[in-house]
């Protein structure tokens, strides 16, 4: 008996700004991920000329499934979302942020965790993550949250429920229609995968990111001095 496999692309959402050294390490992130079947969906102004050379040259050297929006510099966070999600090609939507860090199987793990006896589960979201603050040096595993920067969702979903326009809080209202309709999958086991990094430019103010950090646990010196090697790895793109 043969058995085949399917995997369905998933659009990973990336908006940036003027930032193409964080950037060009979320690229690496995607191109290491293990999940075959994916495209980077990359939304910048029109005005950020650094960025958009930055991903031509990637693009000269390595074969990438890219796709590449101009927004206007003005948009919030989530009406960029909602546009770069409806210019995309894929049948999941996973968030991307340019400033933190995904395990190579962060896909693959995830999506495959959301096949529940025999079913697959509409979306799914990480309960607990890593967390650091660069201001301190301090590394964290997070407290039990739904942390929605880990989301992946089917695209109709976020289509017919987009996200607020807002810099803050934006996804609030995606995951409560999933949570209400109990198609949200938890995952509270595979922290791993997601390291949240606060580095003084988030959209996320410090009050809340240290309020998250007094309900979390401090790591230990030894996995702390691990999540600071995988943020001091130097990362440039070599000429064809």
């Amino acid at each position: 008996m043969k058995i085949k496999l399917s995997h369905p692309l998933i659009s990973c959402i990336c908006i940036t700004q003027n930032r193409p050294s964080l950037l060009l390490k979320a690229i690496v992130s995607f191109d290491t991920q293990s999940y075959p079947n994916r495209e980077l969906v990359i939304s910048y102004p029109k005005w950020d000329k650094e960025t958009k050379q930055l991903i031509e040259s990637i693009l000269e050297v390595a074969d990438l499934r890219i796709v590449c929006i101009e927004r206007e510099g003005n948009e919030s966070l989530g009406a960029a979302r909602n546009h770069a999600i409806a210019n995309c090609n894929g049948d999941f939507i996973c968030l991307w942020d340019d400033d933190d860090w995904y395990h190579t199987k962060r896909l693959a793990h995830q999506y495959n965790t959301m096949r529940v006896n025999g079913q697959l589960r509409e979306a799914s979201i990480l309960t607990k993550v890593m967390l650091f603050d660069v201001t301190t040096q301090k590394g964290y595993l997070s407290f039990p949250y739904l942390w929605c920067g880990s989301l992946l969702c089917k695209k109709n979903h976020i289509l017919q429920h987009p996200f607020t326009n807002s810099d803050v809080a934006e996804d609030a209202q995606i995951v409560k229609y999933l949570e209400s309709r109990k198609l949200l999958h938890y995952i509270p086991d595979s922290a791993f995968l997601y390291l949240y990094v606060y580095h003084g430019t988030n959209a996320l103010s410090y009050f809340h990111f240290s309020y998250y950090l007094k309900k979390s646990d401090a790591l230990d010196s030894e996995s702390t001095d691990w999540i600071r090697s995988l943020l001091d790895i130097k990362v440039e793109v070599l000429p064809s």
